[in-house]
């Protein structure tokens, strides 16, 4: 069994496997790139949401400092506020519902 197919299933895997350093290293690039959108492009901000988690709703906002693992695995419904320093670990798949608001600095 890969050490990413261990990860998934929630098995004790090893970190530094080159799967899973090539899924981290892509999620900081897509973390770095949302985090360097304009503060006012909240078309931009969706759009970039869109392509980098595996679901997001309508009327999401997410300020800066976005952390996440993976980000394919973050599944976000409609009405989310998520304020500065959002980390969220989804090495398994993590759902927030419609109408969240999560606070500053929540990991």
């Amino acid at each position: 069994m890969k050490e990413i197919e261990k990860m998934l299933a929630g098995m004790e895997y090893c970190y530094d496997d080159d799967d899973i350093t090539m899924m981290k290293l892509n999620a900081l690039e897509n973390a770095n790139l949302y985090n360097s959108l304009p503060e006012d492009d909240l078309d931009k901000q969706h759009e970039v949401l869109s392509k980098i988690l595996g679901s997001v709703g309508e009327k999401v906002w997410i300020a800066k400092r976005f952390c996440f693992d993976n980000g394919k695995n973050i599944f976000i419904g409609n009405n989310f506020t998520g304020n500065f320093n959002l980390t969220i670990l989804d090495i398994k798949e993590v759902y927030i519902g419609d109408n969240v608001m999560i606070g500053p600095n929540t990991t």
